[in-house]
């Protein structure tokens, strides 16, 4: 049986594409898009103690919950950036909206005024919130 060059192809075409359905999709982390009003940070902590900050990213049927990053950037600053992970090249997606919680531990070494920095995505743009905090 004689096999010709395009039906050759279309067998490793339609091959490939049946090994990404068996193995799933391919997913890459990206920033989170902070759902507006959902970031929650004590207004007074404990030096030394650790609080949780809270906040709830969104996508859509291409998208899953990731995970989130604490830099300390110094005694007294700190940066949280919440991810998520996205559908690298996907074939189709639900335009359904799920959130994502994000929560992560955050501790401040030195008595006073500590700001903390929350950098995520905002109807596509990168965008910094940023909240201060008192440490007794």
């Amino acid at each position: 049986m004689k096999v010709t060059r395009a039906a050759a192809v279309c067998i490793l075409v339609f091959g490939l594409a049946a090994c990404a359905e068996l193995f799933g999709p391919t997913w890459a982390p990206r920033i989170g898009s902070i759902v507006e009003g959902s970031l929650v940070v004590p207004d007074t902590v404990a030096v030394g103690a650790a609080f949780v900050v809270t906040l709830h990213t969104t996508g859509n049927g291409c998208a899953k919950a990731g995970y989130t990053t604490t830099m300390l950037v110094d005694s007294v600053t700190a940066e949280v950036r919440p991810y998520d992970y996205h559908q690298v090249n996907p074939s189709a997606c639900t335009t359904i909206q799920a959130t994502f919680l994000h929560a992560t531990p955050v501790q401040f070494g030195h008595a006073g005024i500590a700001t903390l920095h929350v950098i995520g995505a905002y109807n596509d743009s990168t965008i910094t919130i940023t909240r201060t905090v008192v440490v007794r």
